[in-house]
């Protein structure tokens, strides 16, 4: 795998610019990604600057830190993510619909399926942008093991005068002991880029949030 190498002039510590860093004022306690790291350097404030040592964090990231004694510098090796990226990319492109009903009943299914990370693949670059947060707190997993949906209809598509379509997608939820309700949640689907993607996500007739089982954005 390819690697990119960035060079930080700095000896002991270094300002961290990591994302998934945190810090507590009280004890200087150093998160990294969840967990608490206990670094030989403690975090220290210097002139109201936060300063953590560069090893710690950035091996906690899954990095390789060299120290070049002759040239006094530290280089951070970090994995590419471009790889990964493009394989993000092409399993989305995969999973783009050609049609409105195709790009309707993939999000369907996934939405049933609790797979966060297909319903969002079937989205618009708006409604990504919108729901991103969303889909990252749940883990890229929607809905609970109880209830869950036992079934859905998706209703014939209502094409409007932009060339949208609009369906209902209704949701049957059920528990060990029968049924839990249903809902229904309007999906328009729209052409972007010379794909079906869904454009609009929202609940009707006062459905509730199904549980959380759909990701409709402001809800």
């Amino acid at each position: 795998m390819k690697k990119k190498s960035v060079v930080l002039l700095s000896t002991v510590v270094a300002l961290a610019m990591f994302s998934g860093v945190a810090y507590s004022a009280s004890g200087l306690k150093l998160i990294v990604n969840g967990n608490v790291i206990t670094p030989e350097v403690p975090p220290q404030i210097i002139d109201g600057s936060t300063m953590v040592p560069i090893r710690a964090v950035s091996e906690a990231l899954g990095a390789d830190v060299q120290w070049n004694e002759a040239e006094q510098t530290v280089t951070v090796n970090q994995s590419d993510r471009a790889s990964m990226q493009r394989q993000i990319d092409l399993l989305q492109t995969a999973l783009a619909a050609e049609s409105a009903d195709q790009a309707v009943k993939t999000w369907a299914k996934e939405v049933k399926n609790r797979n966060g990370a297909a319903q969002y693949a079937l989205l618009s670059p708006e409604l990504r942008s919108e729901t991103v947060k969303t889909y990252e707190d749940l883990n890229w997993v929607t809905g609970v093991s109880s209830p869950w949906i036992d079934s859905y209809q998706v209703s014939d598509g209502v094409q409007a005068d932009n060339g949208s379509v609009s369906y209902d997608v209704g949701f049957q939820l059920k528990t060990s002991t029968g049924s839990a309700g249903e809902g229904t949640v309007k999906v328009t689907v729209g052409m972007k880029d010379g794909k079906w993607m869904v454009t609009g996500l929202t609940y009707k007739d006062g459905s509730d949030e199904l549980n959380g089982l759909v990701v409709v954005p402001g809800a």
